[in-house]
Order: C-alpha cells, then structure tokens, then sequence
C-alpha cells in the first residue's frame, strides 16, 4: 500500500508534466474531430403503431367450433401474443428474410435484399450477383451473404413500447442509407402483422372455410332435389286423383327439401356468426406515425464528441505518467 504522501507525490509529478497532458488533450480534440467529419450520416426510421390483441368471444363460436371437431379454439390463441412476445416476433430471422424477400419498387422489381446487398455489402454483391425470388434455388456463396445481411438487418432495429400500460409500439430502424433505413421499417412491419394476423385468426378461418364449404354442398342437393321435384311433377301432371301412388317421389322429396332446408338454414345462421366472430379476432392494427421519405440524418454534437475524445486523452495521459510514476517509486 502506498501512503498518503506518495499518492500526494505522484499526483504532484504528473501535474508538472503538464505539457504531456495538455499534447494528449489536443491529440483527443483532433480525433473526435477527424471521426465526426468520416463518420457517415446516420438516418433513422421510426413507425409508431397500435396492436390490440384483445379477443372479444362469443360463446356460440365455442359451441360450433366443438361440433365442428375444432376442440383447440378453447385453447386461447391470444396468450401466443400475450406481454412482450410481439416484440420478440419482430426479431424473428423467418420474419426478417420474408422481409427482405418483399419488393420495395414495383417498376424494378428490386428486393430489400438486394437493395441491402448492393449498397452495403457491394463488394461481395458484385461476387454473388443479384438474388432471385426463390430461396431454394440461392448458391452457397448467396447463402452465407443472406444469412450476414438478415443479423445486419437483426441489429438494425429495435422495437419497444413507451409505457407499459400502453398498446402503443414503436419500431426504430437506423442505418447509414435512407432509404434502407425506409424501407426495413415498413417491409418488416408489414410482414410480422401478417405473420401475427394470420396465426391468430387460423382456427376461426378455418371455421368460416368449412362452414362455406358445408352451405354450398347443402345448396347443390337443394337444387338437386328441387330440380327433381319439378321433373316429377311434370311427369304426373293431370294424373288421376285416384291414382296416387305415382306422386310418391315428389311427395318424399319435398320431405327430403324440407329436411335439407332446415339444415340449410341453421349451417347459414352459423356461417354468420362464424364472420362476425372472426372479425372480432382479428387484431386492430393502425400506423399512428411513420417516416417519410427524404430522411434527415441525425445530427451529431461536434462539440461534445469532441470533448468526450479529449476527455479520453487527457485520462489515458494521465494514467500512463501515474504508472511510470509508481514504476519510478
């Protein structure tokens, strides 16, 4: 341990050699300078938005989910969604490449990807070459460039909620191109609400789909039965009243057309309140505000950056001359 008076000492000498510290000073200013003046301009995206996923159910849609063998609605799809899980859907890689695979022009038909690729990984782009639509059909060397630009892309953003007590998300992408910075912003919450819709109303469309499927069936014997029924009454017309036997099979298919009509009916009732059902749980999604194009880059203190650099200096001055002070000692 060192004593007072030595600490004292070693202070005292490094403090002479002010020159020294004033030189590291200077040399801290001039690179957080030079640094600011290289350093690309940074653009940044943000996309204010609600999601609500509430669900609202109807008891009835649990009762024909069950006579229809759907026993796995009653399993609450919502808890898939339930807390931060939406912010950790976002950060998924499937989401981030079905992200990338989207177009961000439609006259060129350019990808995100390949927008990524030829403006910051130019060098390997030019070697692989451009990307195709399809992900199966990508070399090797495409392969390995997809999977660095989805963790570029992975580090991008960042996706939070101003208070917990709210339903507001922001999403916010930075990048040192706008218009990457634009377009991973509004591709990547496109594809992570359709994601996020698409499983949380898969049972109920499910449902809807069967129960069309079962009222268009229904209506075919309908008119079926009717169209037979026309048949045979044009067959047995002016027939003898005391002949009766032949009026049979119009007489069993109007019972039949009953039957099927009853049915008819009640699948209907239930195609409905299967919509409306499927309607209540489909999430509220609403942009409340986004960035438009031309981004402004982010501006950047010069004056405290470069006071933060000569702040560095000036310590790392400091604590070399107080080691060869102690060595000294």
């Amino acid at each position: 341990m060192f004593s007072q008076e030595q600490i004292v000492r070693i202070i005292s000498n490094v403090v002479k050699k002010w020159r020294l510290l004033l030189l590291a000073a200077i040399v801290g200013a001039l690179i957080g300078f030079i640094r600011i003046r290289s350093k690309r301009p940074v653009y940044r995206a943000n996309i204010s938005f609600v999601l609500s996923t509430e669900s609202k159910p109807n008891s009835g849609i649990y009762n024909l989910a069950a006579q229809l063998g759907f026993d796995a609605i009653s399993s609450s799809p919502d808890n898939i969604f339930s807390g931060e899980n939406i912010i950790e859907l976002f950060k998924s890689r499937r989401l981030i490449g079905a992200a990338l695979m989207s177009e961000v022009d439609t006259k060129p038909r350019q990808t995100l990807l390949n927008l990524i690729a030829r403006k910051q990984f130019s060098e390997e782009f030019h070697t692989v070459g451009a990307f195709g639509n399809d992900l199966d059909k990508f070399t090797p060397t495409q392969k390995m460039l997809y999977q660095q630009i989805i963790t570029y892309v992975e580090k991008s953003f960042i996706v939070f909620k101003k208070d917990k007590k709210l339903i507001v998300y922001i999403l916010s992408v930075t990048s040192t191109d706008p218009d990457i910075t634009y377009y991973t912003a509004k591709l990547l919450l496109d594809e992570t609400f359709k994601y996020f819709t698409e499983t949380k109303t898969k049972v109920f469309a499910s449902g809807v789909k069967l129960l069309q499927h079962e009222a268009d069936s229904l209506a075919m014997v309908l008119r079926g039965i009717f169209s037979s029924t026309a048949s045979m009454n044009d067959r047995t017309y002016d027939l003898n009243p005391a002949i009766s036997v032949q009026r049979s099979g119009a007489m069993f298919n109007q019972a039949k057309a009953a039957a099927y009509n009853a049915a008819y009916i009640e699948v209907m009732r239930n195609l409905e309140i299967a919509k409306v059902n499927l309607q209540k749980e489909t999430p509220l999604y609403r942009i409340i505000d986004e960035s438009d194009l031309p981004l402004i880059p982010e501006k950047v203190s010069l004056i405290k950056h470069m006071a933060v650099t000569t702040l560095i200096g000036l310590l790392f001055m400091a604590v070399l001359l107080g080691v060869d002070e102690l060595l000294k000692s």
